[in-house]
Parts: structure tokens; C-alpha cells; sequence
């Protein structure tokens, strides 16, 4: 799928667990970024996730110095309440008729059985029809989806690796409670002109070597200069760290958080030094053309 470039990128943490060191930034468990990027004569704000809850997100973007009003979409990759918590009242500030692009079964209930059928999908707060009577559109698409020259969604991550396995996580059907195959879960894959693929996700829930391996096949594209977000190896087994991390540093820059678990970032840092970076709460990552 031609997927088109891009000559500037520019990814900011709005929200993340880590606020980091001496700073008035907010943090809170979930994640938010800002995808800024320019090329061929167009330019998007992309806000990727909105975290838990509104407010600190708000609080981040104002000393961020990034104005609610001037994104020019949403993505939200996969409905858990940590990354779609925030996008109700959020959705009070943005402009008027944006478009949300999300999975077809981003509105599904989804529940951990093991935790007293806790419910982890989008909270009421940021339902379908509250953020509808804000005024944004829904674009629900399960195939890649170009959101401008240069930026697509991944569409449905197939699953291709043996050590990636399915969360203990469950939703209804027909009245049975069966496994969630977290379908909605996908990352963004951005072309930076002359130098390679820079792959943005939320957690991972699909496990990041099955997405890093479809952006690959449906760019046809090979290199990747950049993997940032959350790769939800916080319990992960010996098998699955080892194998993520050798994918991992065939990249030139891995920057991760949220749910990637402090194990797996030690084991990345420890391989790829200072390609890996951490991110937190103003962490800014900047890419552009070669």
C-alpha cells in the first residue's frame, strides 16, 4: 500500500504515567501523545489517545503551549478506559466536526474476570454519544487508513508471532464470556522521506513485533528509525522480552513507557544505550527527511 512521506516529525508525551524530574507536568497512569508532521505542502495535528481523565491532560497541554482547537484529528488506538478516559471532556475543546479514527469494535465491553469482572473499555464519561453531542465525527475503519500523506493506520495487527499471546481479558457473546482477540488494537506507521518508518502505539496489545512486522509488510518498507509508545511487557515472560528486544533494536530509536513495564525497559536500555530514550511527560521526539 503506498503509503506517501513525510519531510517533519514531531511526537510529544501530553500524558504519560512518568511526569519526570522537577516539573509541573501532570502524570497519570494511561497515555496521550501529539503527532505534529509536515510534507508535501500539508501539514496535521494528530492527537494519539487521551489518557484517563481530562484534566491533567488539559493542565499538560497548556504549558505545552498546544491549543485544544488546533488538532486536526484524533486516533484512538484501542477503546481501554486508560486511553479513551480523557476524551469526552477533551472532546468539549476541540474544534467542530473533527474526526475520531478508531476501530469498528472500539465501543465493545470488555472485562478482566480475574479482577471481579472489572470493566476496562471506554468509561461512560467519554461514550459514543457524549463525544458525538460535542460535535466530533467517528471514522471507524478495521483496514489502513491514510490519514494524510505519509501517516496510516496499521488496520488490524495480524498476529504472526508464537510468543505474543492473547491478554486474560474477556467480552460477551451470544451471553458467554470468551476471550477478548482485542481486535481494535492498532498503532499508527509514519514514512519519514529518506530515512525510514516511525511506528507509534499504544499498548501494544497485539505485541509490538506483530505490529512492527505489519508495517513492514503493508508499506513495504523495511527500515524503522523510530518505535515510540507503550508495548505492554510488564508481564511478560523470559521468551517474549528476549525475542521483543532483539526486534526492537533493529530500530534506530525506541521510546517507551506507560505499560512496557521497568524490566523490559531496563533489558532495552541495557542493549541499545542511548537509542533507547524513556518517556514521560514533555518528552519530545523529532524526526525529519534525509
Amino acid at each position: 500500500m503506498e503509503i506517501g512521506k513525510v519531510d517533519k516529525l514531531k511526537v510529544t508525551a501530553i500524558l504519560v504515567d512518568d511526569a519526570g524530574y522537577d516539573t509541573e507536568f501532570y502524570g497519570q497512569f494511561g497515555l496521550s501523545l501529539l503527532v505534529e508532521a509536515e510534507g508535501g505542502g500539508k501539514s496535521l495535528k494528530l492527537l494519539v489517545d487521551t489518557g484517563l481523565t481530562p484534566e491533567p491532560l488539559l493542565h499538560n497541554m497548556r504549558l505545552l503551549g498546544i491549543d485544544p482547537s488546533s488538532i486536526d484529528q484524533v486516533f484512538l488506538s484501542h477503546c481501554h478506559y486508560d486511553h479513551s478516559g480523557g476524551l469526552g471532556g477533551v472532546s468539549e475543546k476541540l474544534k467542530e466536526g473533527i474526526e475520531i479514527v478508531a476501530h469498528p469494535e472500539v465501543f465493545r465491553g470488555c472485562y478482566v474476570l480475574r479482577q471481579n469482572n472489572r470493566f476496562i473499555g471506554i468509561p461512560e464519561r467519554s461514550s459514543r454519544e457524549k463525544v458525538e453531542s460535542s460535535g466530533a465525527k467517528w471514522v471507524l475503519e478495521s483496514e489502513p487508513y491514510s490519514l494524510m500523506p505519509g501517516i496510516m493506520t496499521t488496520g488490524e495487527i495480524k498476529r504472526v508471532t508464537s510468543y505474543e499471546p492473547l491478554e486474560d481479558v474477556h467480552i460477551e457473546v451470544d451471553g458467554e464470556m470468551v476471550q477478548d482477540p482485542e481486535l481494535d488494537d492498532m498503532s499508527l506507521i509514519i514514512n519519514v522521506a529518506g530515512k525510514g518508518l516511525v511506528i507509534v502505539s499504544g499498548c501494544s496489545h497485539a505485541g509490538i513485533v506483530n505490529i512492527m512486522k505489519q508495517a513492514r509488510r503493508i508499506t513495504g518498507i523495511d527500515r524503522i528509525i523510530g518505535v515510540i509508545g507503550g508495548f505492554h511487557l510488564r508481564v511478560a515472560n523470559e521468551e517474549q522480552i528476549s525475542k521483543t528486544v532483539d526486534e526492537l533494536d533493529t530500530a534506530e530509536l525506541v521510546c517507551a513507557g506507560h505499560c512496557t513495564g521497568f524490566e523490559a525497559m531496563k533489558r532495552i536500555s541495557d542493549r541499545m544505550g542511548d537509542r533507547f530514550k524513556l518517556l514521560h511527560c514533555g518528552t519530545t521526539v523529532k524526526f525529519k527527511a534525509g
